[in-house]
């Protein structure tokens, strides 16, 4: 009989992210209904491309206890995401979803990586703004999960039975956890078609994430004891290209 396990903590972190969303767009709406056009929504889908700099100290320091490689501290990371300003109230929703991932081999071949997602959703303010301009620092929080894995790669002529009568090849664990987000998006727009008022935007957006539980380590949702604590954010920078609709 098949057994389906079910991710309490998971589902928890999703939960109050969805309602963050929901209770952000209320405020939003409330705070900025009025029959001026010159306060219509502004709408701006983006990807964002930077840097990332996660903290891993104590990750690296258990990996290296074992004859594993550490990982770098520097990662190239991608999102792509939204943000909703409404200029009556002066108060932005943001949303994204980002990931940036690193592989290492070593000598003896075996291949220590990880992959980390986060989606998250923040309230901002806009401190600075004019028809082409636009300054908002903000605040939010955001769900992370990193995948780690541990490989011992297969040489070239191994067999199926060979691969399945060896020893343990490979090991896989997850980490999850809830981050708080601070930090601010600066961003440029040039019309596009002034007739559809579509716009281009160029922009930069940076800020920190930190930790606000502790990480929960897990196998096939089984839960780790005496794991590493890491912090799957960190400092984090980048260049944002959108567009405003």
């Amino acid at each position: 009989m098949l057994k389906f396990k079910f991710n309490c903590i998971n589902m928890k972190s999703y939960a109050l992210i969805f309602i963050a969303i929901f209770l952000l767009f209320r405020v939003g709406n409330i705070y900025s209904q009025n029959n001026d056009t010159n306060n219509n929504q502004q709408f701006v889908l983006y990807a964002n491309f930077g840097i990332q700099f996660p903290e891993y100290s104590e990750l690296n320091d258990r990996l290296i206890e074992n004859g594993y490689s550490k990982f770098g501290q520097i990662n190239y990371s991608t999102s792509g995401g939204f943000y909703m300003c409404y200029p009556k109230s002066k108060l932005s929703i943001l949303g994204n979803i980002s990931g940036f991932s690193q592989t290492i081999t070593d000598q003896n071949n075996i291949s220590t990586s990880f992959k980390s997602t986060g989606i998250g959703v923040s309230l901002g303010y806009t401190f600075l703004s004019n028809n082409k301009l636009q300054l908002i620092p903000y605040i939010g929080t955001e769900f992370s999960w990193l995948n780690l894995n541990i490989i011992n790669n297969v040489s070239p002529n191994s067999t199926f039975i060979n691969y399945l009568s060896g020893t343990t090849n490979q090991y896989g664990m997850s980490a999850t956890n809830l981050l708080a987000n601070i930090g601010i998006f600066g961003k440029k727009s040039f019309f596009i078609d002034e007739k559809s008022f579509n716009k281009f935007v160029i922009g930069i957006k940076t800020g920190y994430l930190t930790p606000i539980l502790k990480t929960i380590w897990t196998v096939n949702e089984t839960r780790l004891n005496d794991a590493p604590i890491i912090n799957s954010g960190g400092f984090y920078a980048g260049i944002v290209i959108g567009i405003e609709l």
